[in-house]
């Protein structure tokens, strides 16, 4: 798949599982295949223990986006607290959401069957791992009823005090006429908002002007992105960019977190797409996820989330 620009990734998710919580949620990388967790391992020592192969390394993946998932699924609201980084920000269709607000939004979760989990991909990207899936659920959130069609899901862990914790989420399930998002209930850092909004507007600037090498140098190798088109592969993102032509994008109540190395900022971004027989993206206002690896020029983007897709 390619990714158009960049526009086209983002939201907060949860296909959660009720499931029984030691059951096996996905069927690439079952439970009962691993002696001892991945996570479990991790969290054994304050250094991080990556995975010494890419088998291990989708292993830590699908034990930590399956265990987010059951924190979801059983209500396990102190859990989910404990797992979510200082700097956790986290958007679905409805808009952007911080820790508190993400809570709030979990509380009004109902899961009305098992989901599927399928396609989990791991990749590290710096001192973080960015885990995408696609997860075939049939859930309502705040009275909004949505599909149980495979839709993608991306999280962003980075190993802290001992155990992997969550910086970032995005839920791409929505339903079939997206509404409008509302603007986000939590002020963030004056400061650090417009840092962090900065960064975002520079780097879709290049994707605007296609300006390859420029978008080139903030792409790490190893990011990923969700989009309408699925899971994206930080190598197929040039491709989109080059086929499509994009409007100026516009930022809407950008808001920015950080942790440690990661700085993940959020927005609702108005920016329409072009692809042609690909079809088109309208320039209407979408949630919008982006996490950053450094601070400024020398920033490297290893997840985008867009909730945009085509009318």
């Amino acid at each position: 798949m390619h990714l158009t620009p960049l526009i086209a990734a983002c939201s907060f998710t949860s296909t959660l599982l009720a499931l029984n919580p030691t059951a096996p949620l996905s069927d690439s990388h079952p439970a009962a295949a691993i002696p001892q967790s991945a996570a479990s391992a991790a969290a054994s020592t304050s250094e991080v223990p990556w995975p010494a192969d890419d088998a291990g390394l989708q292993t830590l993946g699908n034990e930590l986006i399956t265990s987010a998932m059951r924190r979801f699924a059983t209500q396990d609201f102190s859990g989910m607290e404990s797992a979510w980084l200082p700097c956790y920000q986290s958007i679905r269709f409805a808009g952007p959401a911080d820790r508190d607000e993400s809570l709030k939004v979990a509380k009004g979760l109902a899961i009305t069957d098992t989901p599927k989990i399928t396609q989990v991909r791991a990749t590290r990207a710096g001192d973080a791992l960015v885990v995408t899936c696609l997860a075939a659920v049939g859930q309502t959130i705040g009275g909004e009823r949505l599909a149980g069609t495979p839709a993608p899901r991306l999280g962003v862990w980075q190993f802290d005090g001992g155990a992997w914790k969550v910086a970032a989420w995005a839920n791409l399930n929505m339903p079939t006429e997206r509404p409008a998002p509302a603007a986000p209930a939590f002020p963030g850092d004056a400061s650090l908002n417009a840092q962090g909004a900065a960064m975002l507007q520079t780097f879709l600037g290049t994707q605007q002007r296609k300006d390859i090498p420029a978008y080139e140098k903030w792409i790490d190798p190893h990011a990923q992105v969700v989009n309408f088109r699925g899971q994206i592969a930080a190598a197929d993102l040039q491709k989109g960019v080059k086929a499509a032509t994009s409007g100026v994008p516009t930022l809407h109540d950008a808001r920015t977190t950080r942790c440690g190395g990661l700085t993940v900022v959020t927005c609702n971004l108005s920016m329409s797409q072009d692809f042609g027989l690909g079809g088109k993206l309208p320039a209407d206002p979408a949630p919008f996820l982006a996490v950053f690896s450094g601070t400024g020029d020398t920033a490297k983007v290893i997840a985008l989330a867009n909730t945009n897709k085509p009318r």
